[in-house]
């Protein structure tokens, strides 16, 4: 139309006074209807003018390429992490609140058709089984959640995202909202199903200087009373700079306290030694000072404290072996012994086999695989594959018995293995644990001093094994093999003042040290007392670490009774009371993974995902909704007609010719 205009509209010609046909030919030419455009400007102003007019009542949108067709369906689900380091504070609150005011945010201004929520933590879960169209409600929820110190599972959230949006219809989008802490993220990878958009929303925008207490081991964790512990702590500086800090350790109520240097990135570790002087358990608490991020300043851990250990002998009570055992366990007061059949073992802690026959070697493994120190002495005579068997050592072995060798100038213990066996003989001051003399050994073959699994914790001046000890796969305790006599007519060793530490030091640091094991537990786990064949006078009750009470289940079993609590643990010591007074301990500590606040520097690519930030939510939610461009169109119209105008206005009219 204005094409048109432009080119037909007729001209007004000016007026001249001639005589002369000439000019009359020139009129004629000047008046035609159709001819070249004289103004290529107006033209083109006026072309655009006209274009901009037409295309505003189409009503046209701009809109993302991810955007719904019209009358499709668009199904979201939110994968919001809140994982301990969420808890972290960036500027007026936390990383967590960031997270979920950026997916009421999204979820208000997208008005998807059906949305759900997945909590990232340490077991994910939805809000709904499926997306629904209840965003109200998720709003709400949104508002009102929680951090959880806890450790996140990325592998199963995202598992559970993608079978939440396997089934939707139409448009189907995932978005993560995370501080993608580095350590968490960095090697995480996934497989995007076809069809599905993701997006990812970084709520970390800094990396706040923390220091936390990363370990805290008991060493051993089951000690026996007045026995000795060393306490193992250890923390970590996640900043640039250097940190000083005290870190103190409450035992039970004693208290010591040591100062942390730490480097840029780097950790410390400090060592405090204790005698629990009673049995039971020993609840124990490693705390920093106090930093912008406190849920890591704590660690707890449980000591095992036994008021003895039971030496079963499987000997007669007049053997000379077991009158040698018993003066011994009644030198230490942390030890009891009794003597029992020796093919029917009793409930015991060591398990002790003089002149071993070489019959039911299985059936010592058996016991080690349950948590029963084997020390056995076999007898001359027993075949070689009796005694590798024991030991789990591989089936091939020579056909060869074990010979007993006697000497009448004797024989010396001489070589000693890097063991904690011997930590307290190291120095002198204690003497040689073996210092005596013995009369009578007995050769093992070559193979057993390479043998794979065996540790040789004493030997001969002639390099043929003392002492071996099995610690193979499968068994939780040792098996301690002895060719050296304890009758006192082969050997003056048991009359020697070393014998009595030589052998509580052997016995006590080979024991396994599994006692922590049954006290600990991680965020976000259910905690559970296997109460076994305790006696009690009444069901136990659990406090949690701020003071209230914990709903418990309870159950029955071959090893007796358990009790599981209702509410998943958080950092703290759980405390297990009949009558007001502890029987138990649970101790959870802050995952050492979650305390590295540093953000990763760039957020997973999810098969070419764009990271997008809190203040690009909205834009993004308005083009997949689709921007109306009318109002542009008509400003852009306006204002081609008024420069069209400006133009026309400043030309020059032409004068009347003469």
């Amino acid at each position: 139309m204005p094409v048109l205009c432009h080119l037909l509209a007729r001209a007004r010609p000016p007026v001249y006074r001639f005589s002369s046909v000439e000019f009359l030919q020139r009129v004629v030419r000047r008046t035609s209807r159709l001819r070249r455009p004289a103004d290529r400007m107006l033209l083109a102003l006026r072309t655009l003018a006209m274009l901009a007019l037409l295309l505003v009542f189409p009503g046209l949108l701009l809109l993302s390429k991810d955007a719904p067709l019209p009358g499709s369906q668009r199904t979201t689900v939110f994968l919001i992490d809140r994982s301990g380091s969420m808890a972290a504070i960036e500027g007026a609150g936390s990383r967590f609140q960031a997270a979920c005011a950026a997916a009421a945010e999204w979820m208000d201004t997208t008005g998807p058709d059906l949305t759900n929520v997945i909590w990232l933590d340490h077991a994910p879960a939805a809000v709904f089984p499926d997306p629904g169209p209840n965003r109200a409600f998720l709003s709400e929820l949104l508002a009102k959640a929680t951090v959880k110190p806890e450790p996140g599972a990325l592998t199963a959230a995202f598992d559970l995202a993608w079978r939440q949006l396997s089934g939707a219809r139409g448009v189907r989008e995932l978005i993560v909202i995370s501080d993608f802490q580095d350590s968490a993220w960095r090697d995480f990878q996934t497989a995007v199903p076809p069809g599905v958009t993701v997006r990812t929303v970084p709520v970390a925008t800094a990396a706040p200087a923390n220091v936390a207490v990363v370990s805290l081991v008991a060493v051993p964790a089951s000690p026996v009373a007045g026995q000795a512990v060393t306490l193992l702590a250890k923390a970590a500086n996640h900043s640039a700079e250097p940190r000083r800090t005290t870190l103190t350790i409450d035992a039970g109520g004693a208290r010591q306290s040591r100062v942390l240097e730490l480097p840029p990135n780097g950790e410390a570790e400090t060592a405090i030694s204790l005698k629990p002087g009673a049995g039971g358990p020993l609840p124990v608490t490693a705390e920093l000072e106090a930093d912008a991020f406190p849920s890591d300043d704590r660690a707890h851990t449980v000591i095992d404290v036994r008021e003895s250990l039971r030496l079963a002998i499987g000997a007669a009570a007049e053997h000379p072996v077991a009158a040698v055992l018993t003066t011994l366990a009644g030198a230490l007061p942390w030890m009891e012994a009794v003597t029992a059949d020796p093919a029917r073992p009793p409930d015991c802690d060591i398990w002790f086999l003089p002149d071993w026959n070489g019959s039911d070697a299985a059936g010592l493994r058996a016991l080690a695989e349950r948590g029963v120190t084997v020390c056995v002495q076999p007898a001359a005579g027993v075949g070689a594959e009796a005694v590798a068997a024991v030991l789990g050592l591989p089936d091939k072995q020579p056909a060869q018995a074990l010979a007993a060798a006697t000497s009448p100038d004797s024989w010396e213990v001489s070589r000693l293995a890097e063991h904690p066996a011997f930590a307290l003989f190291r120095d002198g001051a204690f003497g040689h644990p073996f210092a005596g003399k013995f009369r009578e050994r007995l050769t093992l073959p070559e193979s057993f001093r390479t043998a794979p699994g065996l540790t040789m914790l004493a030997s001969w001046q002639d390099e043929v094994p003392a002492v071996l000890m099995a610690t193979g796969k499968g068994t939780a305790a040792p098996v301690i093999l002895f060719t050296l006599p304890f009758d006192p007519a082969k050997t003056d060793w048991p009359a020697r003042s070393v014998f009595v530490p030589a052998m509580a030091e052997l016995l006590l640091r080979t024991r396994p040290d599994t006692g922590a094991g049954n006290f600990l537990t991680t965020p976000g786990a259910l905690p559970v007392w296997h109460a076994g064949d305790v006696p009690r006078t009444g069901s136990p009750e659990l406090v949690a670490p701020d003071g209230s009470a914990v709903g418990l289940t309870s159950s029955s079993g071959p090893g007796g009774e358990s009790w599981q609590a209702v509410a998943p643990a958080v950092p703290g010591l759980y405390r297990w009371q009949i009558s007001g007074q502890p029987v138990h301990y649970t101790a959870c500590t802050f995952p050492p993974s979650e305390s590295n606040l540093r953000p990763a520097s760039t957020p997973p690519a999810f098969d070419g995902a764009a990271a997008t930030g809190r203040e690009d939510l909205a834009r993004q939610a308005a083009l997949d909704r689709g921007l109306p461009l009318w109002p542009w169109l008509a400003a852009a119209a306006i204002a081609f007609l008024l420069i069209e105008g400006i133009l026309t206005a400043r030309r020059p009219r032409p004068a009347p010719a003469s």
